[in-house]
């Protein structure tokens, strides 16, 4: 940024966030100013970051197109709508921001309560060539909610960017997807056209925003000049600015000119910054004028409407404007057009899909009006049977109430007889801790490094790479790494024995875990709590940490891996792990957890609208009944899953970092071995060995998928020992033995049965003993 040993005065730029972001940590050594024209990430807007960086363009948060987004929706008079996004970044930040701005309840000025809903929200998937994919598009299609007004609605926000949402677009006008949806877009494709619009239906009907088209008389005096300019210099004339992001250029650059023009020294950063951010003037764009972080203040945009023009061109019309409070849209002139509606002049048509009409039939009107003296009288008939039936069943009604108590004290016996199993269980599981030193995981190695990483000839590694893929039987493996944090550990533990002392069953899991745009390394490389609430956001069972039985539920909100580099003005080493490493663009990755229950209750959020609002407004698990304390986890169902949701630190442990991709192939560069017989990976114990001269009289064997197979040395002993014991009454029916991956369990009672207690299934296998 030096020229002739001397910084610039300022900097306008950059186009997109991620180098505006680059270019402002290093103007801010220098205390340069900077002002950007289109770069919308909000994280531009830490001010202690990036203390020299402004910008004239909205934010793509609450605060600028998500909240017009929102404000758009509802001046509209909608409150339920679908979502659907592509695996684009930018398409789930978005997403996230619109949920959390969206499912509110409020009562607004006319004392009504209005309270936004998401009837279905699922994500389209691109496929190698980076296009969104025709299977994909398919399913997510057909799973939209249409039949039932009281669940469905007609209005899909479509979050992609242009090249994708088009090709979404076109494909649901070929299948005649539901003819009246109103599709809504996202800035990255209002504004734009295909290449091909034959597809079309006569009323395409998008609604979308776009940044506002300023049309005051700042914005024709410069386009005035600027025609001007371009007729004295024989050059194309415009008519319009033919991108109305170009005003923002225009702004950013006068707006860093009045600065200047206002203090003395134009190398003072700060002094230049302090006056640009109490700017206030009328641009190109409209009025300009800063926060107190750099951004633009009150954005105002313009609503856009897919129409077809009477000469058949397909055009975007400016219908309205809006800012990012609700109620702050104000409608022009101009018709709006719907799908299969047509143009309206103010009117909006419901955002539900109505149920179909059935046409009437004048004939069977005719009919009803002959058979109805016919069907008086039969019903008199019938009446009367009934009265004498009635006369009958009292009778037995004696007969079948002592049948009804017989039943209803055999149930309770069975319920009885299930308290009693599970306190026997239970009773056993407060045993066993008891004897069980606070130890380090078996499969820990001895290092300093937090993250181990698992290959792909380890049985861990497929032990794992199995369960991703019991629910998504196209993901695949890129790397896994095994999680070394000894007080994160420790501090787990204790949270393990407090359930054992207090006698509650801690009903340990292996779960999911998507940290959305949160770094993992944030979870496992703390010292004291990892998953904290202080990340937690506000989701259908209130505010806590959300675990899932399935990967593919997590999967909506995997961490996004970047392509990872050592900053220059970080001196941490230690910062720097086996992550560093660049990441593929459709890799994910997730966290594989040891998850703690306890106590749960399960609540079931679709039971009513009241418990719907109970379970939004959670912070805390309600209080058990029986105890008076309150339960420790709260569990419930969400797209095909079973959901944990807990409220305080500590009870969970990331075990494991799994990066992966969803592919019908997988990358034999990436995954080398499609399963665990080509990579050479025996899951159980080690077969016995054949040199040893002690063997013994009988033999124990394991079944697996290739016939039997006897158990180690060591193990063979410890078996026969047990099981003597066990037929000398001297000892119980169990025995366990270990190796360095596993526990097992053997249960001599018959049929035999080795269970392996490490396990996520606790897998079973048979098991004999052989005489030789």
């Amino acid at each position: 940024l030096r020229k002739n040993n001397t910084p610039p005065h300022a900097i306008v730029g950059c186009r997109c966030s991620g180098a505006s972001s680059m270019v402002a940590r290093v103007a801010g050594l220098e205390h340069i100013p900077q002002v950007s024209p289109s770069s919308t990430s909000s994280k531009l807007s830490d001010d202690e970051e990036y203390p020299y960086f402004s910008r004239v363009i909205p934010t793509d948060d609450g605060r600028g197109y998500v909240g017009a987004m929102v404000a758009m929706l509802r001046g509209f008079g909608w409150n339920r709508v679908n979502i659907l996004t592509t695996d684009t970044a930018y398409a789930k930040d978005f997403a996230n921001e619109f949920r959390r701005l969206w499912l509110v309840r409020e009562q607004g000025e006319d004392g009504e309560i209005w309270e936004g809903e998401i009837a279905y929200t699922n994500t389209i998937l691109l496929d190698a060539q980076n296009m969104a994919s025709n299977d994909s598009i398919n399913q997510v299609l057909a799973g939209v909610p249409t039949s039932d007004p009281n669940i469905n609605s007609k209005i899909i926000l479509l979050l992609a960017h242009s090249q994708h949402a088009y090709t979404i677009l076109e494909a649901a006008a070929r299948k005649n997807f539901q003819p009246d949806t109103i599709w809504v877009g996202s800035e990255s494709w209002t504004g734009s056209v295909p290449d091909t619009t034959d597809w079309m239906p006569p009323f395409p009907g998008y609604l979308g925003l776009a940044p506002y088209r300023n049309k005051n008389e700042d914005y024709q005096d410069f386009l005035f000049r600027l025609k001007q300019y371009q007729a004295d210099n024989n050059m194309e004339v415009w008519e319009s600015l033919i991108d109305h992001r170009v005003s923002f250029l225009v702004d950013s650059i006068v707006s860093l000119a009045k600065a200047l023009s206002q203090v003395r020294d134009r190398r003072d950063g700060d002094a230049v910054t302090s006056v640009l951010r109490n700017l206030t003037f009328g641009g190109v764009s409209g009025e300009v004028s800063f926060t107190a972080e750099g951004d633009r203040q009150n954005p105002v945009f313009t609503v856009l409407n897919l129409q077809k023009a009477e000469n058949g061109t397909i055009i975007w019309k400016d219908v309205a404007e809006t800012g990012v409070d609700p109620g702050s849209v104000t409608f022009g002139e101009d018709e709006i057009c719907f799908a299969a509606v047509g143009c309206l002049l103010g009117k909006v048509p419901s955002d539900k899909y109505p149920v179909p009409e059935t046409p009437v039939n004048h004939q069977t009107q005719l009919w009803a009006i002959i058979l109805l003296p016919i069907v008086i009288i039969l019903l008199i008939v019938f009446a009367y049977r009934y009265w004498r039936a009635k006369q009958k069943k009292k009778a037995l009604k004696s007969s079948i109430t002592t049948m009804q108590l017989k039943m209803n004290i055999d149930d309770q016996l069975d319920d009885l007889n299930n308290e009693i199993e599970a306190a026997k269980r239970r009773k056993e599981n407060l045993i066993s801790e008891r004897f069980r030193l606070q130890q380090k995981p078996e499969t820990w190695t001895e290092t300093d490094k937090t993250l181990i990483e698992i290959l792909p000839n380890e049985s861990e590694y497929w032990d794992i790479f199995e369960k991703l893929r019991l629910d998504m039987p196209d993901a695949h493996i890129s790397k896994v790494w095994r999680v070394q944090n000894t007080s994160l550990w420790t501090y787990y533990s204790f949270h393990k024995d407090r359930f054992a002392s207090m006698g509650i069953d801690a009903q340990e899991r292996s779960v999911w875990h998507g940290t959305s745009n949160l770094d993992p390394e944030v979870i496992y490389n703390d010292k004291q709590d990892g998953f904290m609430m202080q990340f937690s956001q506000s989701g259908f069972w209130g505010r806590g940490i959300y675990f899932a039985e399935r990967a593919s539920y997590s999967h909506m909100y995997a961490y996004k891996p970047p392509v990872r580099r050592r900053s220059f003005y970080k001196s941490d080493l230690s910062l720097i792990d086996e992550r560093s490493t660049a990441a593929k663009e459709d890799e994910r990755e997730l966290l594989l957890t040891k998850f703690l229950v306890g106590s749960d209750i399960l609540m079931n959020r679709d039971e009513s609208p009241s418990k719907k609002e109970e379970c939004r407004k959670l912070t805390v698990p309600p209080v058990n009944p029986a105890t008076n304390l309150k339960y420790n986890t709260v569990t419930g169902e969400s797209a095909g899953s079973k959901i944990w949701v807990v409220y305080e630190n500590g009870r969970a442990y990331p075990e494991y970092l799994v990066r992966y991709y969803r592919s019908p192939l997988p990358d034999t560069q990436r995954t080398p071995y499609k399963n665990r017989t080509e990579a050479n990976v025996v899951q159980d114990v080690t077969q016995v060995d054949t040199n040893s001269v002690d063997s013994p009289t009988f033999v124990w064997e394991f079944l697996d998928n290739t016939g039997w197979k006897s158990y180690s040395t060591a193990a063979q002993t410890i078996l026969e020992d047990s099981y003597q014991a066990y037929k000398e009454k001297t000892g119980d029916n169990k025995a366990v033995i270990k190796t360095e991956s596993w526990t097992y369990e053997i249960n001599f009672l018959a049929p035999m049965i080795q269970t392996n207690l490490d396990h996520f299934n606790h897998t079973q296998r048979k098991v004999r003993r052989h005489k030789i």
